[in-house]
């Protein structure tokens, strides 16, 4: 006689993941037909000795599949079974989407991985789960979540120049809670450029700018002015925060206005006007930028509402030498950055950014 065994199987709610498979014993398999709901095959693989046979593809959610595996017994004679099943039919699905792009290529020695998934992960363990980060060299890192959704890596220190890393998000076929099950397979490869790392000191108003490790220009600079304005009972600061800024976005000109941040732009110090070479440092709205019209006050005193100011040829070069995720560093300013506030992550202590992972 001849025994068909499928393991793995049960009728519905089946993994995506898991293989299916069927061995025989007491005679051998000729074939095993496994089809989906479209009519098409998939894939699998026949043992040498055709005893077993075992899907070698992802299964498609909540989809029947048909198998029918044929033998031979002992005696020469023809055997089939058959079989179907479903596979689990989520509640729903969860996207990944990261930044930087895919598309981005390179980036600096401050830019932290992120990513974002299009509605928050019931189970925020299952989810930091199917995240991976590889560099090469080798460097040490870790999860923070930002928000319910959101969550970012990065390295202990900056990055090293020239690291390769790898971002996987490999969700598909996880249960990530409530029902909930990731959409997709994603990853991503960026290269870390050269370490570009400005620096201003309030106290002498420059900017002292090293492009791996070696001082290549220094300038004066104007900053946030050491005053506040209070619109609608909320207090409006335009001091500069102190603490490490990574850039994130750069325009030949960027529209500003003070609405951005609660300030009617008819109001006192409002303002609503086009700024050239500007690369934002903050989700708050700093930037730095070209500033013909405070030259006078730059490396003398701060008139900004919270802008790094900068000499226009200084900030042409700037414009063109720094991109994303390279870094700022203010130090001196009676205020801090936010941790939150873009990418305010290496203003987090180590030790407290690793209780940021759900794994802790």
């Amino acid at each position: 006689s001849m025994d068909f065994a499928w393991q793995l199987f049960r009728a519905t709610g089946v993994s995506v993941l898991d293989p299916v498979a069927v061995s025989v014993t007491g005679g051998e398999l000729d074939q095993v037909a496994m089809i989906n709901p479209d009519g098409e095959s998939v894939d699998g693989t026949l043992t040498a000795d055709r005893t077993a046979w075992s899907s070698a593809e992802p299964l498609g959610y909540g989809r029947t599949y048909r198998l029918t595996a044929t033998g031979t017994d002992p005696a020469g004679l023809p055997v089939e079974q058959q079989v179907s099943f479903t596979t689990v039919q989520p509640a729903g699905t969860i996207f990944p989407s990261f930044e930087p792009p895919p598309d981005r290529g390179q980036v600096g020695v401050g830019q932290p991985l992120s990513v974002i998934f299009d509605q928050p992960p019931p189970d925020k363990a299952a989810a930091e789960r199917t995240l991976s980060v590889t560099a090469t060299p080798a460097t040490e890192g870790g999860w923070y979540w930002v928000d319910d959704r959101t969550v970012h890596w990065r390295p202990k220190d900056y990055w090293q120049p020239g690291t390769q890393v790898t971002l996987s998000a490999n969700g598909y076929g996880k249960d990530l809670g409530g029902g909930l099950y990731g959409e997709t397979d994603r990853t991503m490869t960026l290269t870390i450029g050269p370490a570009k790392i400005a620096s201003i000191d309030d106290a002498t108003k420059q900017m002292t700018v090293s492009i791996d490790g070696q001082v290549v220009r220094q300038y004066p600079v104007s900053l946030g002015m050491d005053s506040s304005i209070t619109v609608d009972g909320q207090e409006i600061s335009f001091v500069t925060p102190s603490g490490t800024y990574v850039a994130q976005e750069k325009y030949e000109v960027k529209q500003m206005s003070s609405a951005s941040y609660g300030l009617p732009t008819d109001f006192s110090l409002g303002y609503d006007s086009e700024i050239p070479l500007a690369v934002r440092l903050s989700n708050s709205g700093i930037f730095a930028h070209s500033a013909p019209w405070s030259v006078a006050d730059q490396g003398v005193r701060n008139v900004s509402h919270g802008c790094i100011n900068m000499p226009p040829d200084d900030a042409q070069w700037f414009y063109d030498t720094f991109s994303y995720g390279d870094i700022v560093t203010v130090t001196g300013t009676s205020t801090q950055l936010a941790p939150d506030d873009g990418y305010g992550d290496w203003n987090i202590p180590w030790e407290q950014w690793l209780q940021g992972s759900a794994l802790n």
